[in-house]
């Protein structure tokens, strides 16, 4: 709750409203990127409280082993954002002590390696990063000057970035999602100023719409989208570390509180998983022949 990183994990059960805690990661990190491919989760990059992250690590519910550390990344950096698109997951932007990089990594999972692929056009650190259709979208930052409001979008055919419309606030450390053919921004930081406001992005108009504020401001705020909403999880206010948690409905336009996750987090990365919540609680051991039975959790 001071800022201090975390190895817990929590996992929501929409089906009772309810938070629990599962597997802890192997190390702490803030300002994590984390990812769902292949029906594994990944956690990749951030900050241990002593030094910026090159490890990544994977846990897959359906194994019974918790989280292990795979191939880790060519550089180490903390506000990172990562996406997968066709089978392989990206680590985009994020920053260290002394810059704000525009360099991508893509990572084979099958292979478990890192390859280096075209980097942004804009310098992006607390970037968000969503897959839409055939493309990668890298949304808002900060430059090492000041938060961005601009935008591109990665072909991974022509390994090339190109930019797109501007939101229309600047945003460094918001949580970016997909939902029904359209890309998410909410909240994040206008420099040093926590934000509340919401946009939505039309990849067929190439337009941004704004949309109704959450209840709190919410500066490094995670964000993901299940059952047709979209949740916004925990962040700063510019006075607190938060565990309050609210999921907005495209269909009314509006914000609905949800039960509060149980540690106040900001900088955490959030992920969908398709998973058995069975397969979250039960106990945690090598071989243990356990087959999933299937469910959709936000974690």
């Amino acid at each position: 709750t001071g800022g201090d990183p975390f190895r817990s994990v929590e996992a929501f059960d929409c089906r009772l409203n309810r938070w629990i805690s599962i597997c802890e990661m192997t190390q702490q990190r803030r300002h994590v990127g984390v990812v769902s491919a292949l029906g594994k989760l990944f956690a990749i990059g951030g900050h241990d409280g002593m030094q910026h992250l090159a490890s990544a690590e994977m846990f897959d519910p359906r194994e019974g082993v918790g989280w292990r550390r795979v191939a880790p990344m060519r550089t180490c950096r903390r506000g990172i954002a990562a996406a997968a698109l066709d089978g392989a997951i990206y680590a985009v932007g994020g920053l260290d002590d002394t810059t704000c990089f525009s360099t991508v990594e893509r990572y084979d999972i099958e292979s478990n390696t890192w390859c280096d692929v075209a980097p942004m056009n804009i310098r992006r650190g607390g970037v968000g990063v969503s897959a839409l259709g055939k493309f990668l979208f890298a949304v808002g930052g900060n430059d090492g000057s000041s938060s961005l409001d601009s935008c591109e979008r990665y072909d991974p055919v022509l390994d090339k970035w190109k930019l797109v419309s501007k939101m229309t606030n600047r945003r460094a450390g918001a949580g970016v999602c997909v939902l029904d053919g359209a890309l998410y921004a909410l909240g994040g930081f206008d420099d040093n100023s926590p934000l509340c406001t919401c946009e939505r992005y039309d990849p067929h108009t190439d337009q941004w719409t704004q949309l109704a504020n959450m209840t709190f401001s919410r500066g490094g705020v995670g964000v993901a989208s299940m059952g047709g909403l979209v949740y916004a999880i925990g962040g700063h206010d510019g006075q607190r570390y938060l565990n309050t948690v609210e999921a907005y409905d495209p269909v009314t336009n509006a914000w609905t509180p949800v039960t509060d996750i149980k540690d106040c987090r900001a900088g955490a990365g959030v992920a969908w998983a398709d998973c058995s919540i069975d397969d979250l609680l039960r106990p945690f051991q090598p071989d243990s022949g356990y087959a999933p039975s299937g469910g959709n959790h936000c974690i």
